[in-house]
């Protein structure tokens, strides 16, 4: 995916730096409660297919009827309609990737149009939905995520053939993200297996690898955060968000239900993994629950804060930094008091109350930055906004609702440049813009 900015120089904010990259929001690691997060991915499936139900498009053809009747496993090259994909990557305009979650299996489906049509690469994938992925060209590509393993292990999968088989690779236990810019990717790896009670945090490594995940070794210097490896849906997180191939920041968060106000620890590394130095965290009391990093260059960094979650709303506030996280800005707030102890943020600019995002978004991507002006913002179980000064303010992409897409579901929203961009509602469908302003609905 065209993710990164892959220049060993910090970027000038001009528009043609940020039109030719995209650093989209860095997946969220995996969701470590098997019992729970099954509850919640088969509610959040079903809620997408009501939505699905309502709303108009194309019948479905006999042959996507046998897609979703047909029970074991699929054949490679079976089509797949878009109402079935869960999630999406795409690697420049054209090739893209889904996970689709067909019974019991999750599969892997690719298109080669740009998203228009679809079908089976991998019948049955190594890891269940939610599993994460991330693909850094039509052929190579990385998987982790989903439940863990009876043993408390998160695997990495990686594939050469553009995921048609994969191979487990030889780092863990427990892989929490990933980042691959061309050949050379980072793992950001907890040192514990997960575990059904509370025990002592655990140091988390970088795992570097050169030759597109085919051998991996440590890092110089190990990023200073620590892992609570307990299971648990709001279990601390850690987010790699990678910007070049020697710059990224490692952010990690541990606040718990009932226990607001864990502080988070945000760190960076200008030279590959060699150092690391300490950056605030903006994210206030009662805000801390969930937090998403993003970024449109080295310097230029957007965090998304969070509050515990509630029949369906959660408070939220976006933090601007211009310095590389030195200092922060608050730029808007969805205040939700009920939520976050009666705290209320002094900002606006109609970021919604209703949704989630981390950690109850099943490792989707809900923030992509596209610019220091411009970004888009899918939180589980809302609308899409949009923002294009900065974060200040914020609004309902109608040409989505125009285009079918109903507010409600659960999904994904990637760019793949300054203009190419898909939004996946899981149940529904799939949309596409390709100036970056009109949307148009994706196959049946």
């Amino acid at each position: 995916m065209f993710e990164h900015l892959d220049d060993p120089t910090p970027p000038d904010a001009t528009s043609r730096t940020f039109g030719a990259v995209l650093a989209r929001a860095a997946r969220l690691r995996r969701r470590r409660a098997a019992s729970a997060l099954s509850a919640l991915v088969v509610g959040a499936l079903a809620l997408g297919v009501v939505i699905g139900v309502t709303v108009s498009g194309p019948a479905p053809s006999q042959t996507f009827a046998a897609f979703d009747s047909q029970t074991g496993l699929l054949a490679a090259g079976t089509p797949v309609p878009s109402s079935d994909l869960a999630s999406v990557v795409f690697i420049g305009d054209l090739h893209g990737f889904a996970l689709v979650v067909h019974g019991t299996q999750t599969l892997l489906a690719v298109s080669t149009d740009g998203g228009s049509a679809w079908t089976v690469a991998d019948p049955n994938l190594p890891v269940s939905f939610p599993a994460q992925f991330e693909f850094s060209d039509d052929a190579h590509g990385y998987l982790w995520g989903g439940p863990p393993s009876t043993t408390g292990t998160v695997p990495l999968w990686v594939t050469a053939d553009g995921g048609r088989t994969w191979t487990r690779a030889g780092i863990g236990p427990v892989v929490s993200d990933v980042s691959a810019i061309g050949p050379d990717v980072w793992a950001v790896v907890g040192t514990c297996p997960v575990r059904p009670t509370a025990g002592p945090s655990c140091p988390v490594v970088l795992e570097v690898s050169t030759d597109n995940g085919q051998t991996w070794s440590a890092a110089a210097a190990a990023p200073p955060v620590s892992e609570n490896a307990e299971v648990s849906v709001s279990d601390e997180n850690i987010e790699l968000a990678r910007i070049t191939r020697a710059r990224a920041y490692v952010l990690t968060f541990a606040s718990r239900a009932g226990s607001p106000g864990t502080a988070g620890s945000l760190t960076y590394t200008a030279d590959g993994g060699q150092t690391w130095t300490a950056r605030a965290d903006p994210c206030p009391s009662y805000f801390d629950t969930g937090e998403q990093i993003a970024a449109s260059g080295t310097i230029d960094l957007w965090v998304i804060c969070a509050s515990q979650a509630s029949a369906g709303t959660q408070a939220k506030a976006l933090y601007r930094s211009s310095n590389g996280g030195m200092q922060w800005t608050l730029a808007a707030a969805a205040n939700a008091p009920v939520l976050t102890g009666g705290t209320i943020l002094a900002a606006a600019g109609g970021l919604p109350t209703e949704g989630y995002v981390t950690p109850y978004s099943l490792g989707h991507e809900n923030l992509a930055v596209l610019t220091a002006t411009d970004a888009w913002l899918f939180p589980d179980r809302s609308a899409v906004y949009d923002t294009t000064d900065g974060g200040r303010t914020w609004g309902v992409v109608a040409g989505l609702s125009k285009a079918g897409l109903v507010a409600g579901g659960t999904g994904n929203v990637v760019f793949a440049d300054a203009t190419h961009g898909w939004v996946c509602e899981t149940g529904t469908g799939l949309w596409r813009t390709t100036d970056g302003r009109t949307w148009q609905r994706l196959g049946p």
